[in-house]
C-alpha cells in the first residue's frame, strides 16, 4: 500500500510539472502551479493597447518611459495547443561597455484562455548576450543575422480569471535571431514558466 501511495505521488508530481496542474503537498503547505508556454517564429510588433492595470501604469512611469515590443501567440509546452497571446512592453536598455550584452525592463501581459497574467522584470531584469556564430549560428536568417541568447525573471503583479489570485514569479529563456539587414527578427525557442506560490 505504501509503494502504491509513493508511485501515485510521483505520477501526480510529474503531471503537475508537465501540464501545470496544481498539487497540494502532503504536509499542508500551499499548492503550487506552473504554466509553461513556448513560441518559435518571427517577431510580431505589439500594436495592442496597453493594459489598464495599476501595475502597468506604475511600472511604465517609474524610471521609464516604456515602449511596445512584440505580441506573440503562446503554445502549451506539453500539448502544443494554442493557449493565447502575450503583449510585451520594454524600457531602459543598458548595453555593456564592450557592446556584447544588454539588459532592459520588460512588462508582459499573458492573455490566456483561462484569464490574464501580468508580470514584470523590474527596470533591467531581462538580459542577453550576442552568441559566437561558430557556436550558435542563425538558422532562419542568413547573412547579417546574429543570435542573442538570454532571458529574464520577475514577479506576477496581477491577473484575471483563473489567475486572479496568483502570486509568484516568472522566468523566460530565449534565443533571438536579429536581422541587421532590415528583415524580420526571429524567436527561436522562446520559453516561459509562470510559477504560482
Amino acid at each position: 500500500m505504501k509503494t502504491r501511495f509513493v508511485f501515485a505521488a510521483v505520477v501526480l508530481a510529474s503531471v503537475a510539472v508537465i501540464a501545470g496542474v496544481a498539487v497540494a503537498s502532503s504536509n499542508g503547505a500551499p499548492s503550487t502551479e506552473d504554466t509553461v508556454l513556448l513560441y518559435n517564429g518571427p517577431a510580431i510588433a505589439n500594436t495592442h493597447a496597453a493594459p489598464t492595470t495599476p501595475a502597468f501604469a506604475s511600472w511604465c512611469s517609474f524610471d521609464g518611459p516604456c515602449s511596445p515590443s512584440v505580441q506573440l501567440p503562446m503554445f502549451d509546452a506539453s500539448t502544443g495547443e494554442r493557449r493565447g497571446e502575450i503583449y510585451v512592453w520594454t524600457k531602459n536598455f543598458v548595453t555593456s561597455a564592450d557592446g556584447n550584452s544588454l539588459c532592459f525592463g520588460e512588462f508582459i501581459w499573458f492573455a490566456l484562455s483561462e484569464g490574464s497574467v501580468y508580470v514584470h522584470s523590474g527596470s533591467n531584469g531581462t538580459c542577453g548576450g550576442f552568441m559566437d556564430p561558430s557556436l550558435k549560428p542563425p538558422t532562419h536568417i542568413q547573412g547579417a543575422g546574429q543570435v542573442v541568447g538570454g532571458g529574464g525573471d520577475g514577479i506576477i503583479v496581477g491577473g484575471t480569471g483563473k489567475y486572479a489570485k496568483w502570486n509568484g514569479t516568472y522566468t523566460d529563456r530565449v534565443f533571438v535571431e536579429l536581422n541587421f539587414s532590415g528583415g524580420a527578427n526571429y524567436y527561436d525557442q522562446l520559453f516561459f514558466s509562470i510559477h504560482r506560490t
